[in-house]
């Protein structure tokens, strides 16, 4: 598996996970380029060429940044380096603020924000596309 700079075709090449597919109508060609050029960090993972996942910090300004990941199905089989890179770039990012939305029936979703050291805050109703709730993750160093 590669580490690479997030490139807008990786936002699009991603199967997402059951968990994440309610993403999809949201993925289209302009968010893939948004997530690619937005001020902030991001990289995807390639596994054979195949891109597995993508995942970055998003700058809302000079002190908060917003967190996002979307993971295939063959993710979750090399996970563990996945959490390194992130841990490692959460760690090592500028912001003093870093939120997620995390979808409350995600729970290994909810697992791995705390596992970075995120703390949940609040509940957010109605926060996706469809109406599903999530809860609001930070965390400040």
């Amino acid at each position: 598996m590669r580490i690479v700079r997030l490139q807008a075709e990786h936002v699009q090449a991603v199967q997402l996970q059951d968990a994440q597919a309610f993403a999809l109508p949201m993925i289209d060609v302009e968010h893939a380029r948004q997530l690619a050029s937005a001020q902030g960090v991001a990289w995807s993972a390639l596994d054979g060429g195949r891109v597995i996942a993508c995942a970055g910090i998003v700058q809302a300004h000079a002190q908060r940044g917003m967190a996002w990941a979307l993971f295939s199905g063959a993710a979750l089989q090399k996970f563990k380096l996945i959490h390194r890179v992130t841990r490692d770039v959460v760690n090592s990012a500028p912001w003093r603020r870093i939120e997620m939305t995390v979808d409350v029936n995600h729970a290994a979703a909810v697992a791995w924000a705390e596992r970075l050291g995120f703390q949940r805050e609040g509940l957010m109703r109605a926060a996706t596309l469809d109406g599903r709730d999530c809860f609001l993750y930070a965390k400040v160093k």
